[in-house]
């Protein structure tokens, strides 16, 4: 079965139908509490008594009964009018004080008074259960008696009152209401009219001006996601453009060694051009992952967090660059405590590490040296690399982390991804970046911050 689609016009009318009922409902409850307490004592029908019982003549006791009779049919023929449900008639019986009983309703059967508390109480009577009201005068004794109505018929009758009202409110109220839920959407319709007729391209700002408070946000929060979009699309199109261009190079050179390959003439030539192509086909090798790498961080896919040693991650990474150190005969040293456990998202940290050492050894001269540092601060680990090699300018440092930058007259070929890496992966974790110049001498201090939430708390406490 295909239910309709969602309306927020009926979603409203059905509120109010709810809101109806309930008001209903507890009106009704109101008026039943009302009645129960007003039954307990039966003030109206011992007044009843009484008006009627004082206003019997003195001497005549035909004249007395007549009046019983007349109210009888009177008051009962009231009862029948005024209700569409059978709620059952008066009863009277009147006795003479000091004499014999003078008149009792055909139903009540014989005359005399049954039980003589001039109070309300229940009494039963037949198959009936019945309120009796006994109030005496100089010359007369009235009991009047009203059955004992059911508590469901109680209900029907003060539903059936309040319904008639309840009806006809309820078109009054909802009309408006409709008229001003349909009014008020029609800026929303204005904005999708907008929408649906602007051009995929088209990433400007919506001009419109709705009116409502409430749907403000809505419009703002839509040009702010128009003017991300159209950053990424253009942050894309450069990546694109520039990718392009910095894969040109060595794409020409493994073009150009393969036919020198191809054409050399002796044994030299050719191992002289494999060795040109392999080192070309390595650094396009390297750009794509570096690429790759780059688009994957951008995306802001989750990492994959896990309790780890730093420590021992950080060695790790340092054993694997130690060939490459060695051969330019850099020293590189860790300063960190013997342990140190955190949840981490070690893709994230494996960038930072490695690209922040690869750009320490390929930037420092032979004989440098390359110090890591980890340690845990107020806000959370911090992870240093420092070098000693030929720094960058004050002016070159703002662009260290621009896609495809690379320091002017740098005897190291680089892909200029290395920083925009770090910074990316930084950004994923939450974390701080700071590059600045090494504060014991030459070279470069890269600082990485990563803040206190991505540490575990349960699991230091166990550690400690």
């Amino acid at each position: 079965m295909n239910w309709p689609q969602p309306s927020l016009a009926r979603r409203v009318t059905l509120a109010l139908m709810a809101a109806f009922l309930l008001v209903w409902c507890t009106l009704i409850a109101v008026d039943y509490l009302a009645y129960r307490q007003g039954a307990q004592h039966q003030a109206m029908l011992a007044q009843l008594a009484r008006n009627i019982v004082d206003s019997l003549p003195s001497a005549d006791s035909g004249q007395a009964v007549a009046v019983i009779k007349a109210t009888e049919v009177q008051y009962n023929r009231l009862r029948k009018s005024s209700t569409t449900v059978d709620v059952g008639e008066l009863l009277f019986r009147l006795d003479q004080r000091d004499g014999p009983p003078r008149y009792a309703s055909p139903a009540v059967g014989s005359p005399g008074i049954l039980g003589a508390e001039p109070y309300p109480k229940k009494i039963s009577l037949g198959s009936g259960t019945y309120w009796s009201a006994v109030q005496e005068s100089a010359d007369w004794r009235l009991q009047v008696l009203e059955p004992v109505i059911d508590d469901t018929l109680i209900v029907r009758l003060l539903g059936g009152e309040l319904l008639q009202p309840l009806l006809i409110a309820f078109p009054l109220v909802l009309i408006p209401l409709w008229l001003a839920v349909r009014r008020g959407l029609l800026p929303l319709r204005r904005l999708v009219s907008r929408i649906e007729r602007r051009d995929p391209a088209d990433f400007t700002p919506l001009a419109l001006n709705l009116k409502y408070a409430e749907l403000q946000p809505l419009v703002n929060a839509f040009n702010q996601l128009l003017e991300t979009s159209r950053q990424g699309i253009e942050r894309e199109r450069a990546f694109v453009q520039d990718a392009a261009h910095e894969l040109r190079t060595p794409l020409a050179v493994v073009s150009a060694q393969a036919h020198l390959l191809a054409i050399a003439d002796n044994r030299s030539q050719q191992a002289e051009a494999a060795q040109a192509l392999n080192l070309a086909v390595q650094r396009a090798s390297h750009l794509v992952h570096q690429l790759l790498t780059l688009a994957a961080l951008e995306g802001g896919r989750p990492g994959g967090e896990q309790i780890v040693d730093l420590v021992e991650i950080t060695r790790g990474i340092l054993i694997a660059v130690s060939p490459t150190a060695s051969a330019k005969g850099i020293e590189v040293a860790l300063e960190s405590p013997d342990q140190l456990k955190r949840l981490l998202d070690m893709p994230a940290f494996h960038s930072i590490l490695g690209n922040l050492l690869d750009n320490a050894l390929a930037y420092s001269p032979r004989g440098a040296m390359v110090i890591v540092g980890l340690s845990v601060e107020a806000t959370g680990i911090c992870l240093t690399v420092v070098d000693n090699g030929p720094g960058v300018s004050t002016p070159d440092l703002a662009r260290l982390c621009e896609r495809f930058f690379r320091v002017p007259g740098s005897p190291s070929s680089g892909s200029g991804l290395g920083l925009p890496i770090v910074q990316q992966a930084v950004k994923r974790m939450n974390g701080r970046l700071v590059i600045a110049p090494n504060p014991a001498g030459q070279g470069l201090a890269v600082s990485v911050w990563i803040p206190v939430a991505a540490v575990n708390p349960e699991f230091d406490q166990k550690l400690s």
